[in-house]
């Protein structure tokens, strides 16, 4: 059985915080902008409808935001796509497996995190407690494997690709 120890649930829950503030914050932007050019539409209708001169001026105008607009979509798409990839190289994907590494000592006091990115590069690292000493390992993973791996940081390292903590 495993569980979740708390720091690593903390860290798992501090990026997701910070992914949903950027979207939080883009889908404000967009929403702002969705807004502002309803307006725009309802005024220039208005100035179409009641126009006694020129409708090509409004008409020309009303090119020009949607110029305006579709760049700032443009840009947004760029943000979005550039958080993306920024997100892909995070350490995003964390699982822990507690286990007993010795005979002598229960309560599964040892354990393996593994942390690790969209293409499965990242770092294990294994805490080994005895009655008497205590040792600590960090390797380091690329594609989701590394030499030497104890049946323990292969659980952790499944369980971070996989997306599951059981």
């Amino acid at each position: 059985m495993v569980r979740i120890v708390s720091g690593t649930a903390s860290i798992v829950v501090y990026v997701l915080v910070i992914v949903a503030v950027v979207v939080a914050v883009v889908s404000t932007f967009i929403a702002a902008r969705a807004v502002r050019l309803a307006r725009e539409s309802k005024r220039d209708y208005q100035r179409i409808a009641n126009a006694d001169g020129d409708v090509v001026d409004a008409l020309l105008d009303r090119i020009s935001a949607i110029d305006a607009s579709t760049k700032t979509v443009e840009q947004l798409a760029e943000l979005v796509q550039v958080t993306r990839d920024d997100l892909a190289h995070s350490l995003r994907h964390v699982a822990v497996v507690r286990f007993d590494a010795f005979r002598d000592v229960s309560g599964r006091s040892s354990f393996s995190i593994a942390l690790l990115d969209d293409s499965g590069d990242g770092v294990i690292m294994t805490s080994l407690h005895g009655r008497s000493e205590t040792q600590f390992i960090a390797k380091g993973i690329t594609g989701g494997s590394s030499d030497s791996l104890s049946p323990e940081e292969i659980q952790a390292v499944e369980y971070a690709l996989k997306g599951t903590n059981e």
